[in-house]
């Protein structure tokens, strides 16, 4: 009983300390919550165009070759996804940002959050931080199969057959928890800005702001 508690209070603990650094990374900048977008997308001859009320338009060009397969923009991000590459734009940089693919790629799924942006695909999980323009980018196994995107405006969780992957918009890179052969996973709550998944042996909890991933026996 007392180690539940314990775990209790933790959990509401770490959902204070989300709230409060919510609040103040936002507070300064609460004009862009009232907004749908800050960056409206478009394709227009041959180029990706973004345009927010800082940048004005930012162009990049296509190639000749090169199809767009879908694209959208969210709070202070917006993306195209092509044939061969992710295009990324940062209200917040002003600039298009470019992270090649493989040819043989393909786009499974995308999530376009307020500050992120995560695309899956079959081989790789790309995330693209809006705050200062940088993709990063997570492979898949061979063997590895993802089976769900858990995703709210603090980070977002892939589920695989081997281990949870975590990506936030303040995370300088993906971070994993491995799952053992017999652990199995069941629940998922996704509320306060935490995803917390508890498994056969644990409880992982996932917050962007808290840098990663919190684990409770």
């Amino acid at each position: 009983m007392s180690t539940f508690l314990s775990n209790a209070g933790r959990l509401l603990a770490l959902r204070l300390v989300l709230l409060i650094l919510a609040w103040s990374v936002y507070s300064g900048d609460a004009y862009s919550l009232e907004l749908e977008s800050e960056v409206a997308v478009w394709i227009e001859s041959g180029h990706a165009v973004a345009k927010s009320p800082l940048s004005g338009r930012r162009e990049i060009a296509l190639d000749a070759q090169e199809t767009v397969l879908g694209s959208g923009a969210n709070g202070i991000n917006a993306i195209v996804v092509t044939s061969r590459r992710l295009l990324g734009f940062s209200s917040r940089t002003l600039t298009w940002v470019k992270t090649d693919r493989d040819l043989r790629e393909k786009v499974l799924d995308r999530r376009i959050l307020r500050t992120f942006c995560l695309v899956r695909t079959d081989k790789y999980l790309y995330g693209f931080r809006g705050a200062n323009g940088i993709w990063f980018k997570e492979a898949i196994g061979v063997r590895e199969k993802v089976y769900r995107l858990h995703s709210n405006e603090y980070g977002s969780v892939a589920m695989t057959s081997e281990r949870l992957v975590g990506f936030g918009p303040l995370l300088g890179q993906f971070s994993s928890k491995p799952l053992d052969v017999h652990e199995r996973i069941t629940q998922v709550s996704n509320e306060d800005g935490l995803i917390i998944i508890t498994t056969s042996r644990r409880t992982l909890v996932f917050g962007s702001r808290m840098s990663g991933w919190d684990e409770f026996e």
